[in-house]
């Protein structure tokens, strides 16, 4: 079998979610975490749009426990722009020791927490672009590891066509951005050691 030349954003964060999962412990939640992401509600009417984690796996990472997860976008069109993330949510070891349904309780509640990417390792735009919340919890860490590197794992850049736009303004994408396979590595190593600090 041939291995792929180019990742998308999706294929991407799917791939650094899966390996690192490597070591943990899978949990399913209750019912769907949402985390609000966008909303263009008016007096009139409500339009909001989420990330949507269905599970999570435990991870202890240095001294930390963490819950990690991938998200999907869901909810109306407010979401249009985006794809998926990678949330870490950090878990108390303090008290007594928790049942499987008051951890995934835990979990999921942490999760819905998430607004606007608040505790989002990274997240994908639909054209392919990796962003990072500026308020966010790690992006500032995940910024300085991968500001400088980054640019070697582009196998295709962006192309859009300034002639035309859809109805927000944006110009038409012709191509998504394409990653290249090794940046799987990369990114779970980034974030691995902005998780152990």
């Amino acid at each position: 079998m041939v291995e792929k030349q180019e990742l998308s954003a999706r294929e991407l964060l799917e791939g650094v979610y899966n390996a690192l999962k490597d070591g943990g412990r899978e949990i399913n939640l209750p019912s769907k975490a949402k985390a609000k992401i966008a909303n263009d509600s008016d007096w009139h009417r409500t339009r909001v749009g989420y990330t949507g984690y269905e599970s999570a796996t435990l991870l202890k990472i240095g001294d930390k426990k963490w819950a990690v997860a991938f998200g999907n976008k869901c909810g109306d069109y407010p979401t249009d722009s985006y794809n998926c993330d990678i949330a870490a949510v950090e878990l108390s070891d303090k008290g007594k020791r928790k049942s499987y349904d008051e951890q995934a309780t835990e979990v999921h509640d942490a999760l819905e927490r998430n607004s606007y990417f608040r505790h989002s390792l990274i997240y994908a735009m639909a054209n392919g672009q990796l962003a990072l919340n500026k308020d966010g919890r790690f992006s500032q860490k995940v910024f300085d590891l991968l500001r400088p590197k980054i640019q070697e794992f582009i196998a295709k850049d962006l192309e859009t066509d300034l002639r035309y736009f859809t109805m927000d303004l944006r110009p038409v994408v012709k191509s998504d951005v394409q990653y290249k396979p090794e940046f799987v590595v990369f990114l779970r190593e980034t974030l691995r050691t902005v998780l152990a600090l």
